[in-house]
């Protein structure tokens, strides 16, 4: 934290200590709208993945992880901006309070490293439902995963060690304070979280534009993006706020408000984008039964059984499963109870199984 020059300091008004100027409650509105909505986002996937289609994967228990600490973040949002100090100006404020309230920044920065990273792994994860083995989409998966997991650890690490003691980064006036500064690794943190955001955003469209989709669903998949599109608006607002903060003003508890807003913003969001997906039988009911078929011996991701499968009947609650191979054949001996055909050989330009198989997935999940 900056403490302002004597210059500055003579610019402040005399402080009001007993009802100082605060902001409005529309933080409050805000996020006690969004976390009930993630919350019960995440219920319904679990319903539909548990209850439904009796196949859970890492995604969804990562995003239950997420949600956990999305909630932690949003009601630390709320005490910091109604009891800590982080919706007044700095001049308003006791020593004693900024300290309260970087204990409170210290606890919120964590949180949100937790929250965000598990969302990002959650969705990434949730790819590997769509991307063929050894594909390039899979490959990029796999490496965007590896950044977003090592920038979690790093800038974990980061915020623990920034200060020695831990404690100097809320006692403000200790005698022996040994921080590195605290901006650089911020600013680094949330424009690589921007940056993740747009790529895990942008990683699956080049692969679902080239589906053939009705209007319908190619509408659906606009509105989903748009929506995700969201995350990279918060993020970029949240990396703002950040850089203004740490290097423009000193009144930083009254222009900090804004970090705290888009913070709980963009993870509650993430959460909620991130269960959209997972929610599309809920909204059609009949297509999932007409396309799927039970395959409960292969998780997702782990590719494809080569295996004959029994066809299930309409009112299945199976039949809403996503690896789907019996209805959704191009082989038609495979639908009729037949030994299925040969696959077709590299560069044939029909389809295997295995692409149709995956190209269904790719146009249901999304």
């Amino acid at each position: 934290m900056r403490f302002p020059p004597p210059e500055v300091r003579k610019t402040w008004p005399k402080p009001n200590y007993v009802d100082p100027v605060e902001r409005g409650p529309g933080l409050m509105i805000v996020e006690l709208t969004l976390l009930p909505i993630a919350v019960i986002c995440v219920a319904l996937r679990l319903w539909v993945r548990i209850g439904w289609l009796h196949k859970s994967w890492w995604d969804d228990w990562l995003m239950v992880v997420a949600v956990i600490f999305s909630a932690g973040t949003t009601a630390l949002v709320i005490m910091a901006t109604q009891m800590y100090g982080w919706n007044v100006h700095v001049w308003d404020l006791q020593i004693h309070q900024m300290e309260t309230g970087r204990k409170a920044s210290m606890a919120g920065q964590t949180l949100f490293v937790l929250a965000s990273s598990f969302v990002k792994m959650s969705i990434l994860t949730s790819y590997f439902r769509i991307a063929p083995e050894k594909s390039l989409f899979r490959k990029l998966v796999w490496a965007t995963f590896a950044l977003v997991f090592a920038a979690f650890i790093v800038f974990l690490i980061a915020l623990w060690v920034q200060c020695i003691p831990i404690s100097s980064y809320w006692k403000l006036l200790a005698d022996h304070r040994d921080c590195i500064p605290e901006g650089p690794p911020l600013v680094v943190q949330s424009t690589l979280n921007v940056v993740t955001d747009f790529m895990i955003y942008a990683l699956p469209i080049p692969t679902l534009i080239s589906l053939s989709l009705p209007w319908s669903q190619r509408i659906g998949l606009m509105i989903l993006f748009g929506v995700g599109g969201v995350i990279v608006v918060a993020g970029s607002f949240r990396a703002y706020w950040i850089h203004f903060v740490l290097f423009r003003t000193y009144d930083v508890t009254w222009e900090g408000f804004q970090i705290w807003v888009w913070t709980a913003v963009e993870t509650n969001v993430g959460v909620i984008c991130g269960c959209i997906p997972a929610l599309k039988p809920l909204l059609f009911p009949s297509r999932a039964r007409t396309q799927g078929s039970s395959n409960r011996s292969k998780p997702y991701g782990s590719g494809h059984s080569r295996q004959r499968e029994k066809i299930r009947l309409p009112d299945d609650p199976e039949n809403m499963e996503l690896d789907t191979r019996v209805l959704t054949s191009q082989d038609q001996s495979i639908a009729t109870g037949g030994v299925p055909s040969e696959r077709p050989m590299s560069g044939r330009t029909d389809k295997s199984r295995f692409d149709v198989d995956v190209e269904h997935q790719k146009s249901f999940m999304y």
